[in-house]
């Protein structure tokens, strides 16, 4: 009685098209459903974007450069109809979007996830002063949904962001990679003693940030890094 008098007040609405959902006991209305692209097998080995062919194991970004983390995993494809959605949760404070990702994370990953021996989540951390005015992290809304079905901690402060001087969008891969190293600082009273952690973002574009953040991790001893993003882009196969 008191979910339908909630459901009446704040209904559910579609993560895609952004309608009421006409079943509020779903999470995606069925036609925007079949839009959303799952990545599945085959996908890069490396980051997980996905491939054309089973003969194929690594992308071409991958083929070109070693990135220092383990393995990467992605729920979705950015595409023309999440992307929208994942823009809604940072800038639209459609945070409530974060949990039909989840949900699909589980369904696609949660076996995978936990062969891993995982002891500790860390999201991707935002810089202060935009955290401030977002009210929040969508990375770290993201872990903690992934923390509750792998029985995980999050540890939401061994990486901080400090500011970047130059907007990301404006400089080349290179000089993207390089600046990232710059950014992420690592606070060595917020560590438990993991070793073996899962790195968490929103989006996967280029891998430059997940690689400035396992570098810092693996410099100060966490011995195996993967990457699991809510959306990755499918670029250059």
């Amino acid at each position: 009685m008191y979910q339908e008098i909630w459901n009446l007040l704040y209904p559910k609405h579609c993560p895609v098209c952004f309608e009421i959902l006409e079943d509020q006991k779903g999470d995606i209305c069925p036609s925007c459903r079949k839009k959303v692209k799952r990545i599945r097998q085959p996908y890069c080995y490396q980051c997980g974007k996905p491939l054309l062919s089973k003969e194929q194991e690594y992308c071409y970004d991958c083929k070109r450069r070693k990135l220092s983390f383990d393995r990467g995993f992605s729920i979705v494809e950015y595409d023309t109809a999440t992307a929208p959605s994942i823009l809604a949760v940072k800038y639209k404070n459609r945070r409530e979007f974060v949990k039909f990702y989840g949900r699909m994370g589980r369904e696609q990953y949660e076996k995978i996830l936990r062969e891993l021996d995982l002891d500790g989540i860390i999201p991707v951390p935002l810089a202060r002063k935009k955290q401030r005015k977002r009210g929040f992290n969508q990375a770290e809304l993201f872990a903690n949904e992934v923390a509750g079905w792998l029985s995980v901690p999050v540890n939401r402060r061994l990486l901080i962001r400090g500011k970047e001087t130059t907007p990301l969008k404006e400089l080349s891969p290179l000089e993207r990679r390089a600046a990232l190293l710059k950014v992420f600082f690592w606070q060595e009273k917020y560590y438990r003693g993991e070793r073996r952690v899962l790195l968490v973002d929103d989006i996967y574009t280029s891998g430059a940030t997940a690689d400035a953040c396992t570098r810092i991790l693996k410099k100060h001893g966490i011995e195996k890094v993967y990457v699991l993003t809510m959306a990755i882009g499918r670029g250059d196969s």
